[in-house]
């Protein structure tokens, strides 16, 4: 395997995956073991590109003087390279232990927070990455016999969402290792990559080497297979999201869909569009199984209005009359509004990340076109102080347009305000007579006329930090 050789089939994997451009500046990920020295190589010496390139090292201090020597390997190899050499140290032992991870799970997550600080620092292009064909093999398996659908068998993405590049999936561990020992380049051995109680060692010693003996090509095989699968999955990946165009609301730790049109999706779409609102509500999906997704399609399916599912994270499913709600639990138990009285103009806390925002201004010209969140009070008819507390089923408001008066609780029926987040509604009153029941519905009562002055507007404020609020 010539030199020439491997830098074009880096080469032209990164212009086919469009994984990079000349001149780019990248992180390379750098452990001091044999693949991310490669790749290091590779990157630094492949001539059509001229990348600007940072050496990155997360020593994980999990093996004493061995792990000291990775890291002074590292630099040194970096100093060789005339590169830039960004090395941290983590107590991965700890932060497992604190996070309660396992070490591998900690160390990845230490190492890619690590990667991502340093690209955005340097506004780099992406991170390298060494992984190769036979990880990609290794990959496969080990989620195939956890079991996986199709999001997990596709494996490892030649580029990801987060900015990671792997320019060497289309590569074997031996043409690295014969590209390293032709040009004399060292690396360092890792002695826990022959420890058989870790899985991927399992099947890099044990399995790999019996299905070779089925299929001597199984590495490529399997690579292969992750790659069609990697297809598949960005298709599907796209009509996911354009369901969810359709179908979702969101904000900050929690997500919902339109029942109706949720329960009509096939089953497949149905579980891809829970995790997916499982993400946006809480950043990923560790700890979800399908089993998790299978209790909010029944809560789906056969719940009723006001059921319940709790999930990991600190995550609950919710199922409103026309709404499945997937939210962090507290934004879904919120606390009645706060009973206060309101003196004047100023900004007034609610509760719930409520606020009331009170300012003198000159009424609309239509109240047809005012934001329900927004009222007018003329403070002639109802001097301060107000009152504003909690709405009661049995309130009763003479509306704005309707003669006579409606209970509270026949409004929030019409309006189908999920019940978590009746006991938040705040009720504005003077002199004990309801005024507005903020956000959903004005009073007749001390009602400003277009476009006169010397009124008082009502903001309500903060309604995007609970969930389905109106």
């Amino acid at each position: 395997m010539s030199q020439h050789n491997l830098h074009t089939r880096v080469a032209n994997a990164i212009r086919e995956r469009n994984l990079a451009a000349p001149h780019d500046c990248l992180i390379v990920a750098v452990s001091g073991g044999a693949d991310s020295v490669a790749l290091l190589d590779l990157l630094a010496t492949l001539p059509w590109y001229s990348f600007r390139l940072i050496v990155a090292h997360l020593n994980h201090l999990l093996r004493g003087p061995e792990s000291d020597g990775d890291e002074l390997f590292v630099a040194q190899l970096a100093a060789h390279y005339n590169l830039p050499c960004a090395i941290k140290r983590v107590d991965v032992r700890s932060l497992a232990s604190r996070q309660r991870q396992s070490l591998e799970e900690a160390g990845r997550e230490a190492r890619y927070a690590f990667f991502e600080e340093l690209r955005q620092r340097h506004q780099a292009a992406a991170i390298a990455l060494a992984h190769h064909a036979d990880d990609q093999a290794e990959t496969l398996l080990m989620r195939l016999l956890r079991g996986a659908g199709t999001s997990g068998l596709a494996a490892m993405a030649h580029r990801s969402a987060q900015a990671v590049i792997r320019p060497l999936l289309g590569l074997h561990r031996d043409e690295l290792r014969t590209h390293l020992a032709h040009h004399g380049i060292p690396f360092r051995e890792d002695a826990s990559n022959q420890d058989r109680t870790f899985l991927r060692n399992r099947i890099r010693h044990e399995l790999l080497p019996l299905l070779a003996s089925y299929n001597p090509a199984i590495s490529d095989r399997l690579a292969a297979t992750a790659d069609l699968l990697a297809e598949d999955e960005l298709l599907l990946e796209q009509l996911t999201r354009q369901a969810w165009q359709q179908l979702a609301q969101q904000g900050e730790g929690w997500a919902s869909l339109g029942r109706c049109l949720l329960a009509e999706q096939p089953s497949a779409m149905r579980m891809r569009l829970y995790r997916l609102a499982i993400v946006e509500a809480s950043g990923d999906l560790r700890r979800i199984e399908r089993k998790h997704c299978l209790a909010v399609d029944q809560l789906l399916q056969t719940g009723k209005t006001g059921g319940r599912v709790a999930l990991p994270k600190g995550l609950t499913a919710l199922l409103t009359s026309d709404r499945l709600l997937i939210a962090r639990r507290e934004l879904v138990r919120p606390r009645p509004s706060a009973t206060i009285s309101i003196n004047g103009p100023g900004c007034y806390e609610l509760g719930n990340g409520l606020q009331l925002l009170v300012e003198q201004a000159v009424a609309p010209d239509d109240w047809q076109t005012l934001p329900p969140y927004v009222s007018y009070v003329d403070p002639t008819q109802a001097p301060f102080p107000w009152q504003l507390r909690p709405a009661k089923a049995d309130d009763r408001l003479e509306l704005l347009g309707l003669n006579g008066s409606r209970l509270v609780r026949d409004i929030l029926v019409d309006a189908k305000l999920p019940r978590h987040l009746r006991p938040c509604l705040p009720l504005l009153l003077c002199d004990g007579k309801p005024l507005w029941l903020a956000p959903l519905r004005r009073t007749r009562l001390a009602l400003m006329s277009p476009g006169q002055s010397g009124g008082m507007r009502l903001t309500l404020l903060g309604r995007e930090r609970l969930p389905l609020f109106p």
